[in-house]
């Protein structure tokens, strides 16, 4: 039986339409990239458990719509997040520029551990904004940075990861527990007048 403490994070993924938020999330997750576009209404999510030193954490990551007509569902999911990706795509400056008004938007709803990922730095040859302005733009904004390629998997893992790490650090262990920790119930055991009774049950997998 493993001894980790179970916790759970809510993420969100936010920028303008268009700069990869559902491909950088489908790549973490399934390890998939998706060849069209296809713009996502709403929210959407998708759940990923890892191991980060003595806790077992699991991951609800909603991946946010970036058109400005759904901006009021987007804000309503800023309540009980724990951490934020910002995303701009490196070949439009618009969206570089839009990742000020995201990052407004949130510190409007709460404090939020944050990382800022300049996406799709496989089209490097289109480049509309250079690494020197992410990095002026950072540590402005006091913020993690990095460049990311969702169709090469470039820096998509570090950037979940570095949010987490973020997370952890920032927080004392009982904090984290207080605030995020999953109250496991023992499984296979039904309890009787006298004594506990073990009950066999079968191996599974599902998602």
């Amino acid at each position: 039986m493993s001894n980790l403490q179970e916790l759970k994070f809510k993420i969100l993924i936010l920028g303008n339409s268009g700069v990869g938020k559902t491909s950088m999330l489908l790549k973490y997750v399934d390890n998939f990239f998706p060849q069209t576009h296809i713009a996502t209404i709403g929210v959407e999510f998708k759940t990923k458990i890892i191991t980060k030193g003595k806790y077992k954490i699991t991951l609800n990551i909603w991946d946010t719509a970036g058109q400005e007509r759904f901006k009021s569902i987007t804000r309503s999911f800023f309540s009980g997040s724990t951490g934020i990706i910002f995303v701009y795509d490196i070949t439009k400056r618009e969206s570089f520029s839009g990742v000020r008004n995201w990052i407004k938007d949130a510190e409007g709803y709460g404090k939020f551990d944050r990382v800022l990922c300049g996406n799709k730095v496989d089209l490097e040859v289109n480049r509309n904004v250079k690494l020197d302005e992410l990095k002026e733009f950072s540590i402005k904004q006091k913020i993690d940075y990095l460049e990311t390629s969702a169709k090469t998997g470039n820096n998509i893992y570090q950037a979940f990861d570095k949010l987490v790490d973020n997370i952890i650090k920032n927080r004392t262990e009982d904090e984290l527990i207080r605030d995020f920790g999953i109250k496991s119930k023992p499984r296979g055991v039904t309890l009787t007048k006298n004594k506990p009774k073990v009950v066999e049950t079968k191996s599974g997998c599902c998602k």
